[in-house]
């Protein structure tokens, strides 16, 4: 196998059964999941229409912070997925990292909030009857954007699968929230820092598991 013959065996036999095929760009996957997006954002708007209070100035900062971050952190992740589905050298970029961190602030802000306003009783601000809604619909958004990345990453070649998955379900749970975002008139610091938030963790909980063996290659 050392001689130059062999070598040169190997190489034509592999050059052999080689085909062409057409190239994966990162462009590429940051246009699928962003057109996911849109079309989870059209459907829950379809759905459950879109709240014009958007437009006539009555979101509250709460809203455009919470969505802004949640922007963030879907975009940080998206384009670290893109980019480590590729084949490449270097350092990984750690900005979903530092986006997810931040985002966290949220749901911190709000249970210290429902601990004064309800008298060291945090379960009594918690009984939100729009939760489960709210948590249902974004992480149903989000679905159409997991699928979207593991369209794309099933094309590329992903090495780091773990990490793959990881950033699938942050990208997914926060552009999925932010997609159902749109529809939803609560904006106190309560209802957005829990249960927009929460379908993050729980996003990426469920593609930690779901998606390696549907990227394995």
């Amino acid at each position: 196998m050392n001689s130059p013959r062999n070598r040169s065996d190997l190489i034509a036999a592999l050059a052999d059964t080689a085909e062409p095929v057409r190239r994966v760009r990162a462009w590429q996957g940051a246009c699928l999941i962003a057109a996911a997006t849109l079309a989870a954002a059209i459907g829950t708007s379809t759905l459950f229409s879109f709240w014009d209070g958007i437009l006539t100035g009555e979101a509250s900062p709460y809203f455009w912070i919470g969505n802004g971050l949640l922007l963030m952190l879907g975009a940080a992740s998206s384009a670290a997925l893109v980019a480590g589905a590729l084949p490449q050298v270097g350092p990984r970029a750690n900005a979903p990292v530092w986006a997810f961190a931040t985002l966290c602030l949220l749901p911190l802000a709000a249970l210290i909030q429902l601990v004064w306003a309800s008298g060291h009783h945090a379960h009594d601000g918690l009984a939100d009857p729009a939760a489960w809604h709210c948590l249902t619909s974004a992480l149903a958004a989000g679905l159409v954007v997991a699928v979207a990345a593991v369209l794309f990453l099933r094309r590329a070649a992903p090495v780091a699968l773990a990490r793959q998955a990881w950033l699938t379900g942050l990208a997914a749970g926060a552009l999925g929230a932010l997609a159902f975002g749109i529809t939803c008139p609560l904006d106190g610091i309560a209802h957005l820092g829990i249960w927009h938030v929460l379908p993050v963790p729980i996003a990426a909980l469920a593609a930690r598991v779901i998606v390696p063996p549907l990227i394995r290659w």
